[in-house]
């Protein structure tokens, strides 16, 4: 991903202004970094963007909209009714109100009184698979449609990050029947990794930018994620997982496993991380949990939006993602990236367990660099210089550092099974072996 796209160039490429732009990052809906105080959108998702609505503005009200009507459920309980506008591809009005407590979190008015159609759409929007991803293009082409966002409809919106569905008016569907967590769905193939978007799958609803698809292997829902040019992130999440075993408790991470597809490609695998009776909430809703206060900044405030819901461990947990996401030059722990799981009966929140490590160890630099010893890279999400948002831990008891000797050589082997990778390897055991100097003068 290259974010080099000023604000005011992505608002000249889109026809939108300035302001838009910025409600747009804000909404998650442009992927953005912010270095010295300005930020730079990722020039595919402005790229497709502009492709996906040639047009600048807003449509033209319609004398007939095609319009449909749902009924959002949160497992077995009725939520609200929505009506969804086909033309304008968007939510444009919210009926009958039954349990806003069950609503997706952030999208409920302060007091909790009525639903933003604003956040609506900009929760339905990441429960979509993004333009950017390699052979979206072709694949809306495929299925006659231009908007991502249509997509989900034809699983009635389910997922398996969720228990959230649409139940189309009129219809008496039961959760039991049409979940993703306890039902059949599409095998695996051999195809392509889209090859079940579109059909009765929860791929319809996998948000990010790497292939990925999911499959069932003895009645559990797996997760198979491919990679890109060098196909490094797999092995990462294994090199990930190394880490977060010697250092954290099991329900601190989610596992990974490097498998095999028929073509012979290498790829990650886990399990799903959520019961059927939980749901996954990133950092980004999270920080809607109450008013910010002007004197706190993103850490401060994200860990008063826990203590709000009850998470009282978040500190802790925020320092444990902070160290070995330092340890592991990871560049993408963005505000998607980590968060809380809350239980759809008990609405009790906990902290998620850390995953999607993917985008670390230095993928994004060139041999030359590597070589070079410029192992400098940016963090994320409160700081994007590592050593200040290092200097937010606080407490380093839970960190037995002994654990760490001897991690860089055994994140060397796993890497090694990659052939692409073996010029790569001795620079990242430098890197890993320098960061974890530090963290051990620092820790002890």
């Amino acid at each position: 991903m290259t974010f080099e796209c000023t604000v005011k160039q992505c608002a000249e490429r889109l026809g939108i202004t300035e302001q838009r732009v910025y409600q747009l990052i804000k909404e998650g809906l442009l992927p953005a970094e912010k270095v010295a105080g300005r930020f730079f959108v990722e020039e595919e998702a402005v790229e497709a963007r502009r492709e996906s609505n040639p047009t600048a503005g807003r449509p033209a009200k319609r004398a007939h909209a095609h319009i449909s009507s749902y009924t959002l459920m949160n497992r077995q309980y009725e939520v609200f009714d929505l009506v969804y506008d086909e033309d304008a591809s968007e939510f444009s009005s919210v009926g009958t109100i039954y349990d806003l407590a069950r609503a997706p979190f952030g999208l409920t008015s302060p007091r909790g009184s009525r639903v933003s159609l604003r956040e609506l759409t900009s929760w339905w929007a990441h429960r979509s698979i993004p333009l950017s991803r390699q052979g979206m293009e072709e694949k809306l082409a495929s299925l006659g449609v231009v908007d991502p966002s249509r997509i989900p409809f034809k699983s009635l919106g389910l997922s398996l990050s969720d228990q959230y569905w649409l139940r189309p008016e009129g219809e008496s569907i039961a959760w039991d029947s049409v979940n993703f967590f306890t039902n059949h769905f599409g095998e695996l193939e051999t195809g392509d990794w889209l090859s079940q978007v579109g059909l009765r799958s929860p791929d319809n609803t996998s948000e990010g930018q790497l292939p990925k698809r999911w499959t069932k292997e003895n009645d559990a829902p797996m997760l198979l994620k491919g990679g890109g040019s060098l196909n490094q992130e797999p092995y990462n999440e294994v090199v990930a997982t190394e880490l977060f075993s010697r250092v954290l408790r099991e329900d601190e991470y989610v596992p990974y496993e490097i498998g095999e597809l028929s073509s012979g490609e290498k790829i990650s695998r886990c399990a799903n991380f959520l019961t059927d009776e939980e749901e996954y909430i990133p950092a980004m809703q999270v920080l809607k949990a109450k008013a910010r206060d002007n004197s706190r900044d993103d850490f401060r405030h994200f860990l008063e939006c826990c203590q709000r819901l009850g998470v009282h461990d978040a500190e802790l947990s925020l320092a444990k993602m902070i160290v070995c996401d330092d340890i592991l030059g990871n560049t993408d722990r963005h505000w998607r990236n980590f968060g809380l799981i809350r239980n759809v009966n008990t609405l009790e929140y906990r902290m998620a367990p850390l995953f999607d490590t993917g985008n670390s160890m230095w993928i994004h630099l060139s041999e030359e660099a590597l070589q070079a010893g410029d192992f400098e890279f940016s963090t994320k999400p409160f700081y994007a210089d590592p050593n200040r948002q290092l200097r937010l831990v606080e407490d380093y008891s839970w960190l037995q550092v002994e654990r760490l000797d001897g991690f860089s050589e055994k994140a060397g082997e796993i890497l090694s099974e990659n052939p692409y990778l073996q010029k790569r390897i001795p620079f990242i055991r430098q890197a890993i072996d320098w960061r974890i100097g530090r963290i051990k003068v620092i820790g002890t």
